[in-house]
């Protein structure tokens, strides 16, 4: 080739080198116009390059939802807590999409054709951090903390209507560290993090009975219900007696005492003056409707099959259940007792609610019997007498007290499970009768006496009156006729 042709060729080749290279710098400003994002780009590792203005906006609409319907995990033992990232306002500013929508479109020609190819070939990733309302984040760690800042409460059953119990988690008590996790949760939101956090615990104190504890009690054994009427007093009494017998458990060979459960029925406890029965009479007394929830707590442990140790009849029947089926109380002298005689343990639950109370004995599925119920084998009245007394202190001149017939009753506790075992106890129940007794302020005889006397007298003032006004009469008639008989002659 002469050197003429060969220059000509290598001007050429420069030529179309220089015009392509040009043209390949100039691509990017040609792919990407005014309102479209420049090629290459990456939202937190999504390709949004060639999106336009309204399709960025709709993606930016779409990534808020689904931050909105992600959830952040708490946890700290066996407290799980769940917060919406809607609730607390985790989403991304829409304002970023016009952000990328100017980058590399500034004045400067350079610097737009180094980012632009940058985008290109390296794929720019441009970051957009999750923003929150951090002062509702706020709001939410102080109720958490007034949530958990309490007593402790004990786990609780759900019972359905097959008979089957599930228990509901327990609520410790925690102390934690407020700042902490508002940073360790605002952390977790900016970053888009759904893995649990763990609540920054300083202090804690577990409940008694927890979830755990209380797997295995999944069956109701028994259950007896109440009702009383709308006595304010009264009804307060019977929700706390309810409330201090419920969550009980009581282990296999061991004996429940309602007295020791509850202790002394006192003011200092909440217990309000109600009518209590001594002698067959009702008078005030500190903690008056107990022996409602003793009496039902009986019936419970009736159906369930166990062995009732200690229970003694009010001196007359209970209006609120079958005669012979009641089990009265009084602290330091009677108490209702039972055994637990099953192979395990059993949870006693109370439910009060106005104008009636409810107690469940809850145990596992083998100890529950195939059959149970309390049946009525005799009861015989018993007659009763009236007394007539006399106090001179009363001002009343006549009192009645009246009274009522007593009974002689028992009742039998059947049960019978599925392997054939029967359990059979009889509970005898002997209410007094009530004489009426009629009380004067004078002796009966002696008032008749004292009243006929009185009769006599007032009869014999009223002869003695009509006597005289008889004679009366006869004297002033007759002095009338004597003066109609003397004439005096009038002289001419």
């Amino acid at each position: 080739m002469r050197e003429a042709d060969m220059y000509k060729a290598v001007k050429v080749f420069w030529g179309i080198f220089v015009s392509a290279a040009v043209l390949a710098g100039a691509a990017p400003f040609v792919w990407a116009g005014k309102d479209t994002v420049i090629p290459g780009v990456r939202l937190n590792g999504t390709a949004v390059g060639g999106m336009g203005k309204v399709r960025l906006e709709e993606f930016f609409r779409e990534k808020n939802e689904e931050l909105a319907a992600k959830k952040l995990a708490l946890n700290h033992g066996a407290v799980h807590e769940e917060w919406s990232y809607k609730d607390l306002n985790v989403h991304f500013d829409k304002s970023r999409a016009d952000e990328l929508l100017r980058l590399g479109k500034t004045e400067n020609l350079l610097s737009d054709w180094i980012t632009r190819w940058k985008a290109v070939i390296y794929g720019d990733v441009v970051g957009v951090v999750p923003l929150y309302d951090r002062e509702t984040l706020c709001t939410k760690v102080d109720e958490l903390a007034v949530k958990y800042g309490q007593t402790p409460k004990e786990a609780m059953p759900v019972i359905k209507d097959d008979g089957t119990v599930e228990f509901t988690e327990g609520v410790p008590y925690l102390v934690f560290d407020r700042p902490k996790l508002v940073e360790i949760v605002g952390n977790a939101l900016v970053s888009e993090d759904t893995d649990a956090v763990e609540i920054p615990v300083t202090e804690e104190k577990m409940p008694m009975l927890t979830k755990e504890r209380l797997k295995n009690f999944n069956t109701v054994l028994g259950v007896y219900t109440t009702n009383f009427g709308e006595s304010p007093n009264r009804s307060r009494n019977i929700e706390l007696a309810a409330e201090a017998i419920r969550g009980s458990v009581v282990d296999p060979g061991t004996v429940f005492s309602y007295n020791d459960a509850t202790g002394e029925r006192s003011p200092d406890k909440g217990y309000l003056e109600a009518p209590v029965i001594v002698n067959g009479k009702p008078q005030p007394g500190y903690g008056g409707g107990v022996c409602q929830v003793s009496t039902t707590l009986f019936n419970a442990v009736l159906l369930s099959g166990m062995e009732v140790t200690e229970r003694s009849p009010h001196f007359s029947p209970a209006s609120y259940v079958p005669i012979g089926q009641d089990a009265t109380v009084s602290y330091g002298d009677l108490d209702f007792q039972f055994i637990n005689n099953f192979k395990n343990p059993v949870y006693v639950y109370t439910k009060y609610e106005p104008g009636a109370v409810t107690c469940w004995i809850i145990g596992t599925r083998e100890d529950k019997p195939e059959e149970s119920r309390v049946l009525l084998e005799y009861s015989g009245a018993i007659g009763f007498n009236t007394q007539e007394k006399v106090d001179p202190v009363q001002t009343e001149e006549k009192t009645v007290e009246y009274g009522h017939e007593g009974y002689d009753a028992e009742i039998l506790q059947y049960a019978r499970w599925a392997d054939g075992r029967v359990y059979e106890r009889s509970f005898p129940s002997y209410y007094d009768p009530v004489d009426t007794v009629i009380t004067y302020n004078k002796d009966p005889k002696k008032a008749e006496a004292e009243k006929k006397a009185d009769a006599e007298k007032k009869a014999k003032e009223r002869q003695d009156a009509g006597r005289k006004t008889t004679e009366k009469n006869k004297r002033d008639k007759e002095n009338k006729e004597e003066q109609k008989a003397v004439i005096i002659p009038l002289g001419n």
